[in-house]
């Protein structure tokens, strides 16, 4: 049977490290629940590794004292488990609604109690001992399995209080969660010889990181690139920004044929002053709308309030006068909305061709 139970925590050991480097390299986020349940799978893995060394057999004339703390700490990890794994949970419900402090102090006193007995019950050999060389668990091994099973239905009675707050996804994940230490609590109280308790909990793991905790990483990984979209591009129009612009200059190939259009907004002071901001975002917006239909596939940037610069691309230094010059007269027919300056060129370095453009407005 033991090396049925090592088997098993190696395959536990290698499941629970990629679940962590999935979670570690799946997603940037630094929100507290995704720190809990990397600190839950850390944790497994300690327990793990202690629970597969204690069922290793020496000679019985050996004190078996590394077996005997490999035991402990495998012990001291499940409480430890169960209290990141409802700081984790409760931190999931904190999204929807707002659990209470005291809501984990039965957490805690279940942990601490937990710890507390396993410490004593190793020292005077009543929670584990040596026997023929073999780790054996003692007498108080079973209330360590009674405290674990009475914490679990606790959070079983939080995770009903707070079911409204939750969806029908996170209440299946985290109750089947739940099921799988109760089982096995019940199994170690009956049968004390099988105890995959460290397979049962990977078990569990892999079942909350399939159905929540991948769901979040998407989630943030989404939120992220929207945040990115938006860090560059101009709210108003829809252009990228000055960040945007910045890099564009930066980056562009050089030899790469190149028209450069740079534009002054005419009128915003005054329209501003006459009707308000939002006749001057729809002045700006009826502007965009006129640079994108003379230039069509332009990368346009708005590097201010006032000025936009853009980019053409795949287009002849003929095409783009023809196309300069009608853009001219259709900002004659509108006011002189904007006055620009253009130019050409293939070698030169887009940062000079733009203020060469800027000279000529």
């Amino acid at each position: 049977m033991g090396v049925v139970i090592i088997s098993s925590e190696i395959v536990s050991i290698v499941f629970l490290v990629i679940l962590l480097f999935g979670s570690l390299f799946g997603t940037k986020t630094k929100n507290k629940s995704t720190l809990y349940f990397r600190c839950c799978l850390v944790a497994a893995i300690i327990g793990s590794v202690g629970d597969a060394i204690s069922y290793v057999t020496i000679d019985p004339g050996q004190s078996g004292i590394g077996l005997i703390a490999a035991s402990m700490v495998s012990y001291i990890m499940t409480p430890v488990m169960f209290i990141l794994f409802a700081l984790y949970f409760f931190s999931i419900i904190d999204t929807k609604a707002s659990v209470p402090r005291w809501a984990s102090f039965p957490v805690m006193a279940i942990t601490a109690i937990d710890i507390i007995l396993t410490v004593i019950g190793t020292v005077n050999q009543k929670m584990i001992y040596m026997d023929n060389g073999e780790v054996m668990d003692g007498e108080w091994a079973d209330y360590i399995s009674i405290l674990m099973f009475l914490g679990i239905l606790y959070l079983y009675y939080v995770l009903f209080s707070y079911r409204k707050a939750m969806s029908s996804v996170q209440l299946l994940a985290f109750g089947g969660f739940l099921f799988f230490p109760i089982a096995d609590s019940w199994i170690t109280l009956f049968y004390s010889k099988i105890d995959f308790t460290y397979p049962i909990v990977t078990l569990a793991f892999v079942v909350i990181y399939v159905i929540i905790q991948e769901h979040a990483i998407a989630e943030e990984n989404m939120r992220r690139i929207v945040f990115e979209e938006d860090s560059y591009t101009d709210p108003t129009t829809g252009f990228k920004n000055r960040r945007a612009y910045d890099e564009a200059v930066k980056n562009r190939d050089r030899g790469r044929a190149t028209g450069v259009i740079y534009c002054n907004l005419n009128h915003l002071d005054e329209i501003r002053e006459k009707d308000g901001p939002e006749a001057v975002d729809k002045y700006v917006l009826e502007f965009d709308g006129l640079l994108k239909e003379n230039f069509p596939g332009a990368d346009i940037c708005r590097i201010s309030e006032k000025t936009f610069v853009a980019f053409v691309y795949k287009t002849g230094e003929a095409v783009l006068q023809k196309k300069a010059a009608s853009f001219k007269e259709i900002m004659g027919q509108n006011d002189d909305m904007a006055s620009f300056g253009y130019v050409y060129g293939e070698e030169d370095l887009l940062s000079d061709m733009v203020r060469d453009a800027e000279l000529l407005v």
